[in-house]
């Protein structure tokens, strides 16, 4: 069998579009089903999955979902989408999963591609691909692709927009087909022992220590960028089993959560670990840290009376102050207190990040001080919890190897 491009589009406004791309993976030697999503008027082009069938047995029927208002029928059809999609997932009907789209298309086709998981191909081919498109791609691996003009109409520009991304697609389940079962093998190889890592810029120097300690035991080291989506990517790695251990040096998505920063992983971070009860090491490193839009986007609550550096040209980084790093370490507190199995907090009360030391801008003391001492009063009573001191800047010599070392301690002494 040929592998199998699955193809959600909104027929109803890009029916001739979709037919072109379906065509040109076609061409490639790849077979492509195409599916409608659309919730307006009937398409005179026909997808190989109407509407109709894409409803199939429920309670729905195109009629009703096109008189809804526009919100609820997107709504709807994208829950319609998901589990059709799913099921042919499951029959091993799809090797790569494509959508094209403006909002309501983009809206409908993410959500389906989140549902799937983590390796099979996925790319969208948005007009919103040049904004903020993690509310479409949140922690997953889809490729969002921007559309240059929009998906509308057919002329020089477009037609080489829409090849190159057939191109992609059918390339994308050739690789699927032909070479993803050897990486699936590795994954899943359970003689290999996983662990995640957490990095920022500023803590990159202190975490590429331990993280080439670990891999000189022999583990396999898992590094996420703590972007928001990158520390929800490592939760969920750890929930689904493919990590056995987990060294987070890296916390600036708390403070994003508490504050309203860029890099938010939303309210439970830090809980995957306690729930897999998997050695967990925790460093509060870049806990001095909350990532802003640029310094001309930047809100008026963030102006005054703060410490600010032009990290680069798309982001700020504000410095925590007493009061963020008091709600930093009760929110760990919380997270921690039910510890059903072994955790260090390792604290550098050198210095969080490259640049919270003497004579560096971040440098505030107090405010660690707060973090440090929240830390130590929470967790003083929780007997699994132990809390460790330790003199050096999370840069010094040899404490990224240590944070290693006190990880694979655990590990042994499962």
């Amino acid at each position: 069998m040929k592998p199998v491009v699955v193809f959600l589009a909104t027929y109803d406004t890009k029916g001739s579009e979709s037919e072109y791309i379906k065509q040109k993976i076609l061409d490639k030697g790849v077979d492509c089903l195409t599916i409608d999503v659309g919730v307006g008027k009937n398409s005179p082009v026909a997808a190989d999955i109407s509407l109709e069938k894409l409803c199939g047995n429920s309670e729905h029927r195109p009629e009703d979902i096109r008189a809804m208002k526009r919100g609820e029928a997107v709504a709807l059809v994208s829950k319609l989408a998901e589990g059709f999609v799913s099921h042919l997932f499951r029959d091993g009907k799809a090797d790569t999963i494509i959508g094209i789209g403006g909002a309501g298309g983009t809206q409908i086709v993410t959500q389906t591609m989140r549902t799937l998981p983590f390796g099979l191909p996925k790319l969208m081919l948005s007009t919103l691909a040049s904004g903020n498109t993690r509310w479409y791609l949140q922690e997953s691996d889809i490729t969002m692709i921007p559309s240059i003009a929009d998906v509308a109409g057919l002329n020089g520009i477009t037609e080489l927009v829409f090849s190159r991304f057939a191109s992609l697609a059918a390339e994308a389940a050739l690789w699927y087909r032909n070479d993803f079962p050897e990486f699936r093998r590795r994954v899943n190889d359970k003689s290999v022992t996983r662990v995640a890592q957490t990095m920022y810029g500023t803590t990159t120097e202190g975490v590429s220590k331990a993280r080439r300690r670990l891999e000189s035991k022999g583990y396999e080291t898992l590094v996420f960028h703590a972007s928001g989506a990158g520390g929800s990517a490592m939760e969920n790695f750890i929930r689904d089993g493919f990590v056995q251990g987990s060294l987070d040096m890296t916390l600036a998505e708390i403070g994003a959560h508490i504050v309203g920063g860029l890099h938010d992983a939303g309210p439970h971070r830090l809980e995957a670990a306690l729930e897999m009860k998997i050695p967990f090491v925790l460093v509060p490193g870049a806990a001095d840290t909350i990532v802003l839009p640029p310094m001309s986007d930047l809100p008026d609550k963030f102006r005054n009376g703060r410490i600010l550096n032009h990290h680069n040209p798309t982001m700020t980084t504000m410095r925590t102050n007493v009061e963020e790093c008091l709600a930093i370490g009760a929110f760990i507190v919380e997270k921690l207190k039910n510890a059903q199995s072994p955790v260090k907090i390792l604290i550098p009360k050198g210095g969080l990040s490259s640049i919270d030391r003497p004579g560096e801008i971040f440098y505030l003391p107090d405010a660690n001080e707060a973090l440090f001492d929240t830390l130590k009063t929470g967790m003083k009573d929780v007997d699994q919890v132990e809390v460790i001191e330790d003199p050096r800047h999370i840069y010094d010599e040899n404490f990224g190897e240590d944070a290693a070392d006190l990880l694979i301690s655990l590990m042994d002494s499962q």
